[in-house]
């Protein structure tokens, strides 16, 4: 019996990790904590849609199609997901801080969609900032440089 718990324990535990090919990790899991600040409202605007794939064709150098159907497995994995840590773990291990903040830019334009700043989507943005370890100046740095940014 003893041998059968520490098995259990030994073995790794498949929620933590990313199930894709390797070059589609990191953009997978960008695209995640894109939709998780788009979806903290609970109401998944096409402009929001439209701005996850244009972030993603400006950070990976995708096309439109390559976007989308990065964008579309992020869905799938975002309607089972649990939690940000194993895509902000992701994140934390393939990005440099100038990375993750040109991603944090993005999260705050998508904040910048709406009139008014929505208080849900600001909250996610600080609690994506703290899971990827930048320091409150790279935050509103981002913040700023969004703010640069034209609306569409």
């Amino acid at each position: 019996m003893f041998n059968n718990i520490k098995t259990l324990f030994s073995k790794s535990d498949p929620s933590h990790t990313l199930e894709f090919e390797d070059e589609e990790i990191v953009p997978i899991a960008a695209a995640m904590v894109l939709l998780e600040v788009a979806w903290a409202d609970h109401i998944l605007q096409p402009e929001e849609i439209d701005l996850i794939e244009s972030a993603l064709i400006q950070l990976y150098g995708f096309d439109q199609i390559q976007a989308e159907r990065v964008l579309k497995q992020a869905e799938s994995e975002h309607k089972q997901s649990t939690g940000l840590h194993k895509f902000t773990r992701t994140l934390n291990e393939q990005l440099d801080i100038e990375e993750k903040v040109t991603l944090l830019t993005h999260l705050w334009r998508m904040n910048n969609l709406e009139s008014a700043s929505f208080h849900y989507e600001e909250h996610m943005i600080r609690k994506i900032a703290d899971l990827l370890h930048l320091r409150h100046s790279e935050f509103i740095r981002a913040k700023l440089a969004a703010k640069q940014y034209q609306q569409p």
